[in-house]
């Protein structure tokens, strides 16, 4: 009180103040002094010492922290953040576009990249890998369940203007089934005939019912306007597969070539007009390198902010580029080894359950996969129709296969490597494909077996020319490969005895007449419980025949920057499908009042 009584008097005493009475002490006694005027205020600081100055800024410097903290807690607790329109993003991929077509994308992961954001299909996969309507609205199933009559949007418009209608459908389905333009995708629309009675409807009928027709019918839309007027014998070199009108979300931009005429870079925008809702983010620009290790390489110098693919034997030397977070999507898709059935000793019952006990799949899976895949038993996969969980399992014991062998008569006398029966060696010669995956895996399988006496020769085959020479004419022992098995389960293709021939896809060349019923039965069924017990049978059948050693489903790795928010993809069916819920992400964000 001193020192303020001194201040009071002593600064500037000339100054006039304001009279200002108060009571001091618990007696009667009152003192009366001034309380300062404005312009004594600033002689404050004079009877401070440094330290006490120091203090008081400090003190001040806590109340502004104090209150702008304040503020902003309440900012943040009466508004919400929400995705704003904006951001670009640039990410790299393997290989070069050529047709930008859906008719002709199929066999190209660089042309379906961009094809599934520029076109959109009848129906698509949402983040679970479900079937949905994406331009239709709906649809009906006929009593024979052979007709299906599908209705679209209204207002869909393509990115030149022009309106959507059933027309373009028709003339989509038509490329798709003219043996001249030789579409990959001729075979998912063999005999469906398509008509339109009205501009939003299409009918599709089939000639017998076929339950996963749907899930066929997500291919991107052609227009009309533009491709009937290609004649057919230019259809693979009309421009227009380089600069395509769809109706997707994103539309072309731009494409930059190098001297040689490669496509570099291929740049696409935001469709505002989008019949949804348009997506947030600006523009998608991608670059495109000729292998993998290029890939990375640009990953790893941050020429790219995301990476379409990332191989796991890359991951540790690309994880300096902290802002790329890795995405592990599950496929529909499964590892084995097919034995040939026409093979007189890997069709006898011992030798394959004594191969099957011998293997230690998760250690596979740990040693190749980095752990980024899950143990299966059967070829129907988790979260998928009929899949048992309960299903017959040959867990690893390889004790308990070599006892199979001993039991059967398969013996291997003292400082013998191989088993023999009645003069035969246990031996055979396992193809794989030559990717780092498939061989890695396929020397841990050669190790496992010749542990129980089993020789093993390993045949590596370049991916180029597996399917003429090993896979088409079915000339393999014993094939270690990879088989997508769609987004419907359908285990036809796969295992029908009259798939044992290119091009069907029993690689074991299997047949059981019981699993032939099954299999008709269930793929005209669209309740979903019937179709899953069937299909249970059919696995239960399988896991007693065992005519593949099923190893694991591998997941697919993807690099995405984590500016990227809003990605909610669980499961693809291939890796284009990553991009199904493109219109969800977004890189700006901004605040508004719940």
């Amino acid at each position: 009180m001193k020192r303020f009584q001194q201040w009071i008097h002593k600064i500037r005493p000339g100054e006039n103040a304001r009279p200002l009475t108060r009571t001091w002490g618990a007696g009667s006694g009152s003192r009366r002094f001034q309380w300062p005027a404005a312009r004594q205020w600033g002689g404050l600081f004079q009877i401070f010492s440094r330290t006490e100055r120091r203090f008081f800024w400090g003190l001040v410097l806590i109340f502004v922290i104090s209150l702008s903290t304040l503020g902003v807690r309440l900012y943040q607790r009466s508004t919400v953040l929400i995705p704003e329109a904006g951001g670009e993003y640039v990410e790299g991929v393997v290989g070069n576009p050529t047709y930008i077509n859906p008719v002709l994308a199929q066999s190209n992961d660089a042309d379906l990249d961009i094809s599934r954001l520029v076109f959109s299909g009848l129906f698509t996969h949402d983040a679970a890998g479900e079937t949905v309507p994406d331009m239709a609205t709906g649809y009906e199933l006929s009593e024979d369940q052979k007709v299906y009559t599908i209705h679209l949007r209204e207002g869909i418009t393509w990115h030149d203007g022009q309106p959507l209608t059933s027309n373009d459908v028709l003339s989509t389905i038509g490329f798709i089934q003219d043996s001249t333009i030789k579409s990959p995708l001729a075979g998912n629309l063999r005999g469906v005939t398509a008509s339109a009675p009205d501009d939003l409807t299409v009918v599709l009928t089939l000639t017998e019912p076929f339950a996963p027709f749907l899930s066929s019918l997500t291919f991107g839309i052609l227009p009309a306007h533009i491709w009937n007027e290609i004649p057919l014998q230019s259809f693979h070199l009309a421009e227009t597969n380089l600069k395509p009108i769809g109706t997707g979300a994103y539309k072309f931009h731009e494409l930059k070539k190098d001297r040689r005429g490669n496509i570099k870079s291929y740049t696409l925008v935001r469709n505002e007009g989008f019949y949804d809702r348009a997506a947030y983010i600006k523009k998608i620009t991608f670059k495109f390198y000729p292998d993998l290790e290029s890939l990375v390489e640009a990953g790893r110098k941050k020429q790219v902010e995301g990476l379409g693919y990332v191989p796991k034997e890359s991951k540790e030397s690309l994880a300096k580029n902290k802002q790329i977070i890795n995405r592990l999507l599950r496929l529909p898709q499964y590892t084995a080894v097919f034995l040939n059935q026409k093979n007189t000793l890997l069709s006898k019952p011992e030798v394959k359950q004594a191969l099957a006990h011998s293997i230690n799949k998760q250690g596979v899976i740990d040693e190749v996969l980095n752990g980024e895949g899950e143990a299966i038993d059967g070829p129907i996969l988790p979260g998928y129709v009929g899949y048992n969980p309960e299903i017959r399992k040959y867990e690893f014991d390889p004790v308990r296969a070599m006892e199979i062998l001993d039991e059967a008569g398969w013996t291997m006398a003292e400082g013998e490597e191989l088993r023999t029966k009645d003069g035969q060696e246990l031996q055979f010669t396992l193809t794989t494909i030559d990717q780092p995956d498939f061989v890695a895996s396929a020397n841990m399988l050669k190790d496992f077996w010749q542990k129980i006496g089993v020789g093993v020769v390993i045949q590596i085959i370049d991916p180029n020319r597996i399917q003429r020479y090993v896979i088409k004419p079915r000339d393999f022992e014993a094939l270690l490969v990879g088989e997508i098995v769609g987004t419907d389960p359908d285990p036809y293709p796969f295992w029908h005895s009259s798939q044992g021939r290119d091009p069907g896809l029993n690689l074991s060349v299997f047949v059981n007449k019981d699993v032939d019923q099954l299999l008709e039965e269930a793929r005209k069924i669209t309740d979903l419980e019937q179709r899953r017990i069937k299909y249970l049978h059919f696995q239960n059948i399988i896991a007693d025949e065992l005519p593949a050693l099923f190893l694991y489903n591998p997941t697919y790795t993807y690099g995405l920057p984590e500016k990227i928010q809003g990605f909610e993809q669980e499961r693809i069916t291939v890796p284009s499908d990553r991009f199904v819920n493109i219109t969800n992400w977004y890189i700006n964000t901004k605040r508004v009042r719940e």
